[in-house]
């Protein structure tokens, strides 16, 4: 990918704009930039930074193919994603990067991904867009993943609503605040399907709290069978269960109680 400084006007209020784009071509950021509500006035191809030696051969000995051409960030984002253990991010999700101005490469881990994110939104000033995407993400959480979901990104009018709504309580915003971006990606406690246990974003939280009641409000949500999933498997609830001990206790009471009453009528 190579990195393209774009530079023109608002469409709406024709101020000034200048930005960069990581694009596989000039098209392609001059695209980007049109979908941000930019009128492209004059694109500048950027020199992309060619990796270090250090980090080539750091990435040798992690045994990472090495794509062609490949940049500075790109071996940077290769190398995080194999020593963190990240799992690969999609292009759906570097889609959501890239709309709120967060330069990402194909090669960044999930993971990495959300944290970049977060770590844009939580600066003073983007209080909307802060919340609209934490909104959209417990969205997410509510309809289990589901990939056929009516509503596909945070710019959808009841996300917007709701983070129109949050947005104007301090407290919430505070709370936003305190997620780490990884925290996102799920909320609770869930086994995946190869066994290991996780834990994710409290949904104990205020913020969780008022914008999961806002989006019941405004939304039918799907039972967890009736749609396809890429939810982990077995998602644990709040909700405890009596535990094997309790159980036999509750069972050898019993047993004394109905004993005392039989020797009564003896």
């Amino acid at each position: 990918m190579a990195k393209f400084e774009i530079s023109g006007r608002d469409k709406d209020n024709r101020r000034k704009k200048k930005y960069v784009f990581n694009a596989f071509n000039e098209s392609e950021a001059r695209r980007l930039a049109e979908t941000y509500g930019m009128v492209v006035e004059e694109t500048k191809l950027l020199s992309s930074e060619p990796p270090t030696e250090k980090q080539l051969n750091y990435a040798k000995d992690l045994r990472i193919d090495i794509p062609p051409n490949a940049t500075k960030d790109d071996i940077s984002d290769l190398i995080s994603l194999t020593v963190e253990k990240d799992k690969p991010s999609t292009e759906r999700h570097r889609a959501f990067a890239r709309r709120y101005m967060v330069e990402v490469t194909e090669h960044i881990g999930k993971r990495a991904l959300f944290d970049r994110i977060h770590a844009a939104l939580v600066k003073p000033g983007q209080e909307k867009e802060l919340a609209a995407w934490f909104t959209y993400r417990v969205y997410r959480e509510l309809v289990r993943g589901a990939e056929n979901a009516p509503i596909d990104d945070p710019d959808h009018p009841v996300i917007q609503e709701v983070a129109a709504q949050l947005s104007l309580d301090e407290s919430v915003i505070k709370s936003i605040r305190r997620y780490n971006g990884r925290d996102l990606i799920w909320f609770g406690e869930y086994t995946a399907p190869s066994g290991s246990f996780h834990t994710g974003g409290s949904n104990r939280t205020i913020a969780y709290k008022m914008a999961s009641s806002l989006l019941r409000e405004r939304i039918i949500i799907p039972a967890s069978g009736n749609s396809t999933s890429s939810r982990p498997v077995s998602s644990k609830t709040n909700n405890k269960k009596p535990t094997g001990c309790l159980v036999m206790f509750l069972c050898v009471l019993v047993l004394v109680v109905c004993a005392i009453i039989l020797l009564m009528h003896l």
